[in-house]
């Protein structure tokens, strides 16, 4: 492989990688020629060159996803940008004494003083790979909690990646093309597998008698410290999109029960003006095929067709020894 607009500044080899294809860049990457060359291997290089990889995401392997993810994150160690900080830092310890306390109360410069000589400045986040496939959502947000704490003292070349990590694990592992074993579920297996969903979100949960449901399958409770939720969900398999009755009659039941909130769940989409009621009741929370198979991928793991027997075995347990005592 030719690398365009290669050039040699003592001894070290830069590419500009913003004039290079896709193809180019992920070859380079993953080859002996990236231990001997500076480019930019921490975050895609362009916006567009991010694009096409997210068209394509889904075509390539978990493994090849993933180890493009490692990349982007920080590694433990050291990064060029605390030369600068710490130069600051030892001129505000003579210059600055104000400032010097300042900055030593947060544990970046706390490491950055101790640790800057022996190369350890920066506690890593590649920990977070041993989350995925599986918790793509757990993955997030700890990437997530990892931007908020370190922010103000990344370089922006590693904002930038961390950032394009999330968008990989989000692309790959939770916003999955639509799957048909949704729609080719029965009524009761298809209320089962939300019932394991909600479990899953720290609900708990109740299945309602089939011919005695009341106009809600699945009561879901959660007690928190702010307040006590109390949510009453209706499961629908339809090829049709639910209209805005369906909707106005859920709305009258979590009145009646002074219910938290009501949802609705299908496997297909929400009228205009179904979305619109939504939007004007905050008690009402619409999920159609697109937001459910999120909701799946984020809490039971983007290879949850693959075990959605096991999780609706583990409803079916539940409900059978919860009526069994009842």
């Amino acid at each position: 492989m030719a690398l365009k607009g290669l050039k040699e500044i003592d001894g070290k080899k830069f590419i500009d990688a913003t004039t290079m294809s896709l193809d180019d860049w992920l070859a380079l990457l993953n080859s002996d020629r990236a231990q001997n060359t500076v480019f930019i291997s921490w975050a895609f290089p362009t916006h567009a060159m991010q694009d096409e990889y997210l068209k394509t995401i889904h075509k390539r392997t978990d493994k090849d996803v993933i180890n493009l993810i490692r990349n982007f994150l920080v590694p433990s160690g050291s990064l060029g940008s605390d030369d600068y900080k710490l130069d600051y830092l030892l001129y505000c310890s003579q210059h600055n004494k104000e400032q010097y306390r300042r900055l030593m109360e947060t544990e970046y410069y706390k490491r950055l003083l101790k640790g800057y000589i022996k190369g350890n400045v920066w506690e890593g986040n590649t920990w977070v790979i041993d989350l995925l496939p599986h918790w793509p959502r757990l993955a997030l947000d700890a990437l997530d909690a990892y931007l908020q704490a370190h922010c103000q003292f990344l370089p922006d070349g590693r904002l930038d990646g961390l950032a394009d990590a999330m968008a990989l694990i989000r692309a790959k592992f939770i916003q999955t093309p639509r799957s048909a074993l949704l729609s080719s579920l029965n009524p009761y297996r298809f209320e089962h597998l939300i019932d394991a969903l909600y479990m899953e979100m720290g609900y708990s949960t109740t299945l309602t008698q089939m011919t005695h449901d009341g106009g809600r399958d699945i009561i879901a409770e959660k007690s928190g410290a702010a307040k006590r939720e109390k949510l009453l969900i209706q499961c629908r398999r339809s090829r049709h999109n639910i209209g805005v009755d369906a909707v106005r009659s859920l709305l009258g039941i979590v009145s009646n029960e002074k219910a938290t909130k009501g949802v609705l769940v299908c496997t297909s989409r929400f009228t205009p003006s179904a979305r619109k009621l939504e939007k004007e009741n905050s008690r009402l929370e619409l999920i159609d095929h697109e937001d459910l198979q999120q909701l799946l991928n984020e809490h039971l793991g983007p290879a949850w067709p693959n075990h959605i027997d096991y999780h609706i075995k583990e409803s079916l347990s539940k409900t059978r020894k919860s009526r069994s005592l009842g």
